[in-house]
């Protein structure tokens, strides 16, 4: 009888864990940095930094799902703030939303097994979507200084040598 008893307790502690660090009613609010300048890069930075409570006032380990399907640990730089990056290759690189899907433990716990067993990674519910705004960088311009200093000196050459032609002619 005391082993039963000592079993449930145990079985209700784990439960009572469990359900006491998942977040419940979470609320985001997103900001993010871009790389400006790409004229001497080779990638450009994307930084999205949120803030996340809970309506159980737990900060729970989070994972985020790019578009591509690849996940990535959130890092956590603060009380409730938490901060994920990635980098992209200028020529693929735009401006406009990302929406990344969020998970705590529990929900990567349930992709890893999605994938394990080769079913629809989309089907896991996440903790909550956020959608970080990406701006495009700044390449340069579109003619180079080179060329058109080119074309100057072309342009000055050629009115030297027709103007020195018209005064011997």
């Amino acid at each position: 009888m005391s082993r039963n008893l000592i079993a449930a307790f145990l079985v209700c502690l784990c439960a009572g864990v469990t359900f006491a660090t998942t977040c419940t009613s979470p609320k985001v609010s997103v900001t993010s940095f871009s790389t400006q300048d790409a004229t001497i890069l080779t990638q450009v930075a994307h930084v999205g930094e949120f803030s996340l409570s809970c309506g159980n006032n737990v900060q729970p380990n989070l994972f985020a799902e790019f578009p591509c399907g690849k996940i990535v640990p959130v890092a956590k730089i603060g009380n409730g703030k938490y901060q994920v990056s990635w980098t992209k290759e200028i020529k693929k690189s735009s401006g406009g939303n990302v929406v990344l899907r969020l998970f705590d433990e529990e929900g990567y716990a349930s992709v890893r097994k999605a994938q394990r067993d080769g079913d629809n990674v989309s089907n896991v519910k996440s903790l909550v979507d956020i959608t970080v705004a990406t701006k495009g960088a700044y390449k340069g311009p579109w003619v180079k200084a080179e060329l058109v200093a080119a074309l100057v000196v072309g342009g000055i050459a050629y009115f030297a040598f027709t103007a020195k032609s018209k005064v011997q002619g």
